[in-house]
């Protein structure tokens, strides 16, 4: 697949929640060949500091306009200056990158769940306009969205989702709007409730969130497709920064490594030893409570 280098324009930049920040790019090369599910890597500005791009996967792709559209969380120095950009300057990209979704079949007609914790909620928005796009026949209603963040302030409007029909489950780990605690447990919780079968499973978020997800899809046989964050410097594979314990079922001999940027950032559910990265990496409490 081809990956470009374009000097794009930013047509519109402004804050759509707490610290959320959505931007529109006069891309038309990126936009044309760009997949749900894939990324960029923005440079911030020009200069060595920041010395590294920031990876952030498409919102919204228009190949015919040649936009597309950014949304991000500003979590340090880069998202930061990103944040202080205005319409009428540009920005270096690189992209796309990465494998991208894989939508249904055509045919496909049963309930598709797709899980975000926080600003994963980036790439399912528009992984749902391609599913819809790409099959007519197929009832938005039948795609439920179980979309999740810590308090209501980085929530996305309600509005922001009305055109595409689909059902919207929300959750706010403080309680401040709709179901109190965690989207994963409101996702089992829900699924267990109402005999709640998905047959595709698409999710973004957190590692530790993608862990519940991964362990709830393999436990009850849905394909799933997850993905995954990891620190990335490149985006391209070469500073190997984005490692992620690899797992081979059928020859636990070959296990290795996978690459988010590389080999991802999409992967199904049991493509990574989960109890390893546990180890590597100091658990925060969601990752061992259920």
């Amino acid at each position: 697949m081809p990956k470009f280098q374009e000097n794009a324009l930013i047509l519109d930049h402004r804050e759509v929640a707490d610290r959320t920040w959505l931007m529109r790019l006069m891309s038309p090369k990126i936009a044309l060949e760009a997949r749900a599910g894939q990324f960029v890597m923005v440079r911030v500005r020009d200069g060595i500091d920041p010395l590294l791009r920031r990876p952030l996967s498409f919102h919204r792709t228009f190949p015919e306009e040649g936009c597309i559209e950014l949304l991000y969380r500003v979590v340090g120095k880069g998202t930061l200056l990103l944040s202080k950009t205005v319409p009428g300057m540009n920005l270096d990209l690189l992209g796309p990158l990465g494998n991208g979704f894989d939508l249904p079949a055509p045919d496909a007609r049963g309930p598709i769940a797709l899980i975000a914790g926080g600003i994963g909620i980036a790439p399912l928005f528009d992984l749902m306009e391609r599913i819809a796009l790409s099959n007519p026949a197929f009832d938005p209603q039948q795609m439920n969205l179980f979309y999740g963040t810590r308090t209501v302030a980085e929530l996305l409007a309600l509005s922001y989702f009305g055109a595409l029909g689909v059902r919207v489950h929300w959750s706010t780990d403080d309680g401040s709007f709709g179901h109190k605690g965690h989207v994963t447990r409101m996702f089992a919780q829900f699924a267990e409730d109402s005999a709640f079968r998905p047959e595709s499973l698409y999710a973004c978020g957190p590692l530790e969130m993608q862990f519940h997800v991964a362990r709830w899809a393999l436990a009850h046989d849905v394909p799933a497709q997850l993905s995954l964050e990891s620190l990335m410097a490149c985006g391209l594979g070469a500073c190997l920064g984005c490692a992620l314990p690899a797992a081979s079922p059928d020859d636990p001999a070959a296990d290795g490594y996978v690459h988010v940027c590389m080999d991802g950032p999409i992967f199904p559910a049991g493509a990574v030893q989960w109890q390893k990265l546990q180890v590597h990496r100091p658990p925060p409490p969601i990752f061992l409570s259920d």
